[in-house]
């Protein structure tokens, strides 16, 4: 029985009414199509063959244009994971289904997505995603028998960075669920969704890749297509492909330095909202077919239902891509509410219509795409174009009205480590003490400051600590309230073993917004990491008092509560937090990271040996049990685990080093040699790492190091 309804009342009713009405009128089973779903994160579609960028090296992609139909001028809803994702998902817009940034929302209850209406007309469902934006926690999981959004045992993300699955590691999964599908007799027809993230950043495709691309962000597109074209191989193989509707597109662009801005997220130029749509299914969408017609995102929910037979609901606010040659010309919509939720400057809405683009700012802008496809030209305060923008403005505040007549509500998020932590070291999400401090800005004055946070990042996680502080200050010069930056001072004295400059940083914090638990957080981390339990506890309540379901602060408190002996009272910490987070990390394990920060490595590596007995596949946590028991002089356990390592991931090159460098110090020379040269052929970057480490410095004059030194330097 359906459950979940887009409105309340006679419209509920209505749906519940299309949906019997579908079940009677859908085909049989045998001739119902498949349908799978591929979402490429960060995707321009001028990136890709087959749009026409020659360096492109998009073998699969370009195929699957070549064999269906390609959308010349799609357009995304939001420049940002999650409100895009939910506007593929259910075909609304971001202000009707209410999801408008990551990490502070969740899609509402109330939502009818994709998956609870193919599940309703018995489609087997499932989806596999690549990156914690998409987390089952944000509710963006409705109507899938199967989430697969495991990644806690994938290696820590880069410093503030989000934590990622490999393009190999997800379709690994996803084709063995397919084996498992098609070994079964009864089986119903699919609905499965993929999302790979590798084009988003850090680029860190293969170096075999990276060596002949264009770019690191090209490297990572011909990563992912070679990942998915395993999928598709598969497909093509078993005869599915063509009983299977293929749905290819991205959640949003890129931008290379256009407008100022260096990735996304930030303005709703053609940069970040120009995604790549190709449909394949031969018994409806011609092959090698052209669309120039402008579409949109929300048109992928009705396209996929009509395909199936299934009625498209009224309330669905896009077309059906399949159902005549000539699509109508129409208003299309994106925003990106990231500068005001994130940086408390202004919002951006754009709208786009017969090749004019017009986006509401403080500073408005109008675009004629047809001799300026840039967007270079803003035509807005030109003499002569003031009616074209106002009547486009008149045409985007339909769309808002419309949506606001389907509008289903929004619904927080339940905040956690990664929701928080990791989301607004990104730059999602910002505090309102530090969004007041640039109130109604145009983003276009305030991407310097933006930019000079990225730069802030950058040199952290290049360990530039002293550059780090640098710029955070000169932010705050300019800012006195900008939270963010005030946080990455913090940890830039943190990480100079300031930690008494840290801790009155993050206080000053504390001093703006007392609610501020991520904070609180924060100084308990310094206070358990410096031994004084007691201020780590108070700091963690605190946490919890402002943020009753932050997981990171309740781990603070199992930890503290294990370290104590009390494992009766840390397991119910835990309990909590599973609750909240299935795949959140065993205590062991985390007491393991704290000890190895500690540099109490024969602690470290206890706790490790007790997580692995639990989670033994667990490839993060193999790698550093290995690391503690060395350091530990437990040399032959270290070799074990790494060695487990790399039978659990061949393809990885962290875990083959690690062995090399253990070699190299205890003087297997040619087994180090040996391990050395499959991890640079898997990343041939690694001879950076062999040039500064320690490690090696036995070897150094070795003529086969030198050998193999050189050949990776030439790649």
């Amino acid at each position: 029985m359906l459950q979940n309804f887009p409105r309340a009342g006679a419209l509920a009713a209505l749906a519940l009414l299309l949906l019997l009405t579908t079940l009677l009128s859908i085909p049989a089973e045998s001739s119902r199509p498949n349908v799978l779903l591929v979402t490429i994160d960060t995707l321009r579609a001028d990136r890709l063959g087959a749009y026409g960028f020659v360096p492109a090296r998009t073998e699969t992609i370009d195929r699957l244009a070549r064999e269906g139909t390609l959308f010349e001028e799609a357009l995304s809803a939001a420049p940002i994971t999650l409100p895009s994702h939910s506007t593929i998902m259910t075909g609304l817009l971001p202000p009707a289904h209410g999801v408008r940034d990551n990490g502070a929302y969740s899609l509402p209850d109330r939502a009818l997505t994709l998956a609870e209406r193919l599940r309703a007309a018995g489609y087997a469902t499932q989806a596999f995603v690549s990156a914690v934006v998409l987390s089952k926690r944000y509710n963006i999981n409705q109507g899938f028998d199967l989430y697969d959004d495991a990644l806690w045992s994938e290696e820590d993300p880069r410093l503030f960075m989000i934590r990622e699955r490999r393009a190999s590691d997800t379709i690994d999964h996803v084709l063995t669920w397919f084996e498992q599908w098609r070994s079964d007799r009864r089986r119903a027809p699919f609905f499965t969704w993929v999302h790979l993230f590798d084009p988003h950043q850090p680029h860190q495709a293969p170096g075999w890749i990276s060596a002949s691309s264009p770019s690191g962000y090209d490297a990572e597109i011909t990563y992912a297509d070679r990942q998915l074209g395993r999928l598709i191989d598969a497909l093509r193989a078993s005869g599915e492909l063509d009983r299977t509707l293929v749905v290819l597109t991205a959640d949003h662009g890129e931008s290379l330095g256009e407008h100022g801005e260096k990735t996304h997220a930030v303005f709703v130029y053609r940069a970040t909202t120009h995604v790549p749509l190709i449909l394949r299914y031969p018994k409806r969408f011609a092959p090698d077919r052209r669309v120039a017609t402008p579409v949109h995102h929300v048109d992928i929910a009705p396209t996929v239902l009509a395909t199936l037979g299934m009625p498209t609901d009224p309330g669905l606010q896009g077309f059906d891509l399949g159902a005549a040659r000539s699509l109508p010309e129409r208003a299309l919509y994106s925003e990106s509410l990231l500068s005001e939720v994130g940086f408390g400057m202004a919002p951006l809405f754009a709208v786009r219509e017969r090749n004019h683009t017009f986006i509401r700012a403080p500073k408005p802008e109008l675009y004629d795409l047809a001799v300026d496809p840039g967007e270079t030209r803003n035509l807005h305060p030109v003499p002569g174009h003031r009616e074209r923008a106002d009547a486009l403005d008149l045409s985007l505040q339909a769309l808002l009205d419309r949506s606001g007549q389907l509008a289903l509500g929004a619904t927080r998020n339940p905040l956690s480590e990664e929701s928080i932590e990791m989301l607004r070291s990104l730059g999602y999400l910002q505090s309102a003490e530090s969004r007041a401090g640039v109130a109604g800005m145009d983003p276009k004055d305030g991407i310097h400051i933006y930019n000079q946070l990225e730069a802030a990042r950058h040199a952290g996680q290049q360990a530039e600590w002293a550059r780090s502080e640098e710029i955070a200050r000169d932010i705050l010069a300019q800012v006195p309230g900008h939270a963010s930056a005030r946080g990455v001072l913090a940890l830039a004295l943190l990480n100079q073993g300031r930690a008494d400059e840290a801790r009155d940083q993050y206080l000053q914090l504390i001093a703006q917004n007392p609610a501020e638990f991520r904070v609180h957080a924060m100084l308990g981390s310094i206070a358990l990491r410096g031994g004084d339990l007691d201020v780590a506890i108070r700091h963690y309540q605190d946490a919890l008092a402002a943020a009753p379901k932050f997981v990171e602060a309740m781990s603070g408190i199992g930890l503290v509560a294990m370290m104590r002996g009390d494992e009766p009272e840390a397991k119910s910490w835990f309990d909590r937090i599973l609750a909240i987070d299935p795949e959140f990390p065993d205590v062991h394990r985390l007491l393991g990271d704290l000890y190895f920060e500690q540099e109490r490595f024969a602690d470290a590596r206890a706790a490790y040996a007790k997580a692995l007995a639990l989670f033994p596949d667990d490839y993060r946590t193999l790698i550093q049990a290995a690391a503690s028991a060395r350091r530990a002089d437990a040399g032959d356990e270290a070799r074990t685990w790494l060695q487990q390592a790399v039978r659990l991931r061949p393809e990885r090159w962290v875990a083959h080093y690690n062995l090399a460098c253990l070699d190299a110090v205890q003087g297997r020379a040619e087994q180090a040699i040996a391990a050395l040269e499959v991890a640079m052929g898997l990343e041939p970057d690694v001879v950076g790492l062999v040039a500064a480490d320690e490690d090696w410095k036995h070897l150094r004059d070795d003529a086969r190091l030198k050998a193999l030194s050189a050949r990776a330097s030439e790649h």
